[in-house]
């Protein structure tokens, strides 16, 4: 065709796409090849698209519609629901009794012991435990030889782990120095972890056995350069490494014992062995208290994903549920209105459109949202490799964070755009909110229950709250339903105005969250528990004005040619070129205007520490949104899940390495 009309193949592409006009002489040349009068094809100009009918749906995607849409189907959701969110609700009482009641799960033989530990045992100073714990130890120096015995029972102040003791010994001579912890299988039965460093070379060997048979397996050695290497029986640096971690198997049991003896005579004053008597003591207790430990934990975690899970499912089923014959409920008529209007055409459109296409900017958001995602990884990781964590995360983070929000924000734009008009949006609304509800309950289970807050690892991983922007989010639609959705029942201009007003809640809300969050010890000096924190939001200032300020500017720009042009014909000049390019420009502006502030902000420490002036690469979205073309006509259902896909991994993949790196460290 674009060789019969004598164009090139690009314009031609670009002419069938609906990114170009043809001209008339064009035109012309199409109709004599058709042998048509190709000009009655562009009476409704071209860049004023009229609404596609709708597709016909098959036949299952019409059974589905119908089945979410049954009355009996959606009472059973949201009975699944209820019994979901009594699930949650039965583990998290179960979790809270249990941890205010561990007393009664212990005997009391073992609850005298570790009250006496607490009274009488010597301050200790632990990185993974408490910042101070109770401790049991004798120490035995012989300086002639230069060798020394340190053998320790290790306690907590902490009320939720105060009854997990740890055993451990330390064995120094002038080469290095051999540790071992004891750790409680079951009754009699005991796991060894023995470590041996060596002072010159700082190469490190460890190893697990079991205390009964002390036979090692596998040996691993980090040498000299930082390497990793194995060693397993018959080879030929194991029988040493062997000997040498064995070399005091067989006397720290012994050496626990006598600390039992001279530091706590009174507990069990007749057994031989007494750390099997306390260790049997701590398994009887731990059994009892495991059942309904796992129920709790399952209970709690399983019940707050079904609980998200049913009650969007139940919103779906009654924003899409359809009876036969009808459309389902999101969907409304849209304006069927002729292009003439008294005899005038709409100013006549322009003939080059944006040309940045809807996809591959959800590409560019996708992949930008990816890679910042590992900001989180990073901080964690850079806490948990020691002193240099802070220099990394305050230097190489910040460029993560930036990278994040730059992407996220592309993803906002397209769909602020396509839900424009549509009752969707209350989706993304219900679906938003539930997220940001789920993961606040997730974020204080983990920085509650499953690290604890007392020690120098909880407190640092604290510091490092998961990024749950997701209640602004669900903010933003928010304010399109009442900025861009009327209800039917509001007819006055008075309502609506009411109605309309209502936008600034939201925006409240999102402002507040912010201010809170920052502001909580500064503002108030206060020290607020952390599941109140992270009830707020450490909002990115920026983008948070960028969509807001997008989305009303959005509103009195589509008002204003309401206005001046009637509502009908208003709604097909918005599907036009000319102001595709008008909007654009808009947005354009209101990013150039944040991003120069940001930028002359970026010195002030004070803003620094809101949040404000680390954001001045919101510039570089400039090109992107400027020359942004949005998707017109049928969707590519394949191409939106891939996207979608694409979209929950990178937001993701943060949260999952997160816990893997938390249960890492405990």
């Amino acid at each position: 065709m674009a060789k019969a009309i004598k164009v090139s193949l690009l314009k031609y592409l670009l002419i069938e796409k609906g990114y170009l006009k043809p001209s008339k002489r064009l035109s012309q040349r199409i109709s004599n090849y058709l042998d048509i009068n190709y000009q009655e094809y562009l009476i409704n100009e071209p860049s004023y698209p009229s609404e596609l009918p709708d597709k016909e749906k098959r036949k299952i995607t019409k059974l589905f519609y119908r089945i979410i849409g049954n009355l009996a189907f959606k009472i059973t959701l949201i009975v699944l629901a209820l019994l979901s969110v009594g699930l949650m609700t039965s583990g998290f009482i179960i979790d809270h009794n249990m941890k205010g009641s561990l007393d009664r799960y212990y005997e009391p033989e073992y609850i005298s012991f570790v009250n006496r530990l607490k009274e009488n045992g010597s301050i200790h100073f632990s990185i993974t435990s408490d910042f101070t714990s109770p401790e049991y130890y004798t120490y035995v120096e012989d300086t002639e030889n230069k060798t020394s015995e340190y053998v320790s029972i290790i306690g907590s102040y902490n009320t939720e782990t105060s009854y997990s003791l740890t055993y451990q010994a330390i064995y120094r001579n002038p080469n290095g120095r051999l540790s071992y912890k004891l750790l409680p299988i079951s009754y009699n039965h005991y796991l060894v972890s023995a470590t041996y460093e060596y002072y010159v070379t700082t190469s490190k060997l460890t190893a697990s056995f079991y205390l009964e048979d002390k036979q090692i397996t596998v040996i691993s050695e980090i040498d000299t350069n930082g390497n990793r290497n194995f060693y397993v029986p018959n080879e030929e640096k194991f029988d040493l490494y062997n000997n040498l971690l064995l070399s005091k198997a067989d006397v720290f049991l012994k050496d626990l014992n006598d600390v039992i003896a001279i530091e706590d005579p009174d507990f069990a004053p007749t057994s031989e062995n007494k750390i099997d008597t306390l260790l049997n003591l701590y398994l009887n207790g731990t059994s009892s208290y495991a059942y309904l430990g796992a129920y709790a934990l399952l209970a709690t975690y399983l019940g707050i994903a079904l609980s998200g899970l049913n009650i969007f499912i139940v919103i779906y089923a009654f924003l899409y549920g359809a009876k036969k014959g009808q459309l389902p409920v999101y969907r409304e008529a849209q304006l069927d209105v002729p292009i003439l209007d008294n005899g005038k055409r709409i100013k006549t459109d322009t003939r080059i459109t944006p040309f940045v296409p809807e996809t591959f900017l959800e590409i560019v958001g996708i992949l930008l949202v990816f890679i910042g995602s590992f900001r989180v990884v990073l901080y964690v990781s850079s806490f948990l490799n020691g002193a240099i964590g802070e220099v990394i995360a305050e230097s190489t983070a910040t460029n993560f964070t930036e990278t994040f929000m730059l992407g996220m924000f592309l993803l906002y734009f397209i769909d602020f755009d396509i839900f424009l008009d549509d009752k969707r949006v209350f989706r993304s609304v219900a679906l938003y909110s539930i997220i940001y509800i789920c993961l606040w309950a997730l974020e204080n289970l983990i920085y509650q229950s499953v690290v604890n807050t007392d020690s120098v690892m909880g407190s640092l991983l604290s510091l490092v709250m998961l990024p749950n922007m997701f209640g602004s989010i669900a903010c933003y639609y928010l304010i399109m339903v009442f900025l861009f959705y009327t209800p039917k029942w509001i007819k006055s201009k008075r309502g609506i105005t009411i109605y309309r007003s209502f936008s600034i809640l939201p925006v409240l809300i999102i402002f507040t969250s912010w201010f809170l969050y920052n502001g909580y010890n500064v503002l108030f000096d206060a020290d607020w528990p952390t599941w109140l924190r992270t009830l707020f939001n450490g909002e990115k200032v920026p983008f948070s004005i960028l969509a807001i300020a997008y989305l009303f500017s959005l509103f009195f720009l589509r008002l204003f040619f309401e206005r001046r042009m009637g509502k009908e014909r208003a709604n097909i000049f918005f599907n036009g070129n000319r102001f595709l390019w008008i909007k654009n420009i808009m947005i354009a502006l209101i990013i150039l205007a944040i991003g120069i502030f940001e930028l002359i902000a970026s010195n002030n420490n004070a803003l620094n520490d809101l949040g404000i002036g680390s954001y001045w690469n919101i510039l570089f979205l400039i090109p992107l949104l400027l020359f942004y073309h949005p998707h017109k006509g049928e969707r590519n259902i394949a191409v939106d899940m891939i996207t979608m896909v694409l979209y929950i991994l990178a937001i993701s993949i943060a949260y999952l390495v997160v816990v893997v790196l938390v249960a890492m460290s405990l």
